[in-house]
């Protein structure tokens, strides 16, 4: 994960609001766990990166980050 940049608004994104520390926003059943840039709380767990675009951001309950995956599932797509 990454914190999102000044201005940074994806098309037709949300961000998901984690509102206790210890529940992840998510649950998938992929190999990859994401946590906040800033305090290393779990975010995400058992995602795909498929699942994890930049369309998808996450608040930190913890630090109130708001939190955006480092590669973007199209991206990962045109490999």
């Amino acid at each position: 994960m990454r914190a999102i940049r000044a201005g940074e608004v994806p098309r037709d994104g949300g961000t998901a609001i984690q509102e206790e520390v210890d529940r992840p926003v998510f649950r998938g059943n992929g190999a990859d766990d994401y946590v906040c840039v800033s305090c290393g709380n779990v975010l995400a767990v058992s995602m795909q990166p498929e699942q994890m675009t930049k369309k998808v951001r996450i608040r930190c309950a913890r630090c109130s980050t708001v939190n955006v995956s480092v590669i973007d599932g199209w991206e990962l797509r045109k490999r």
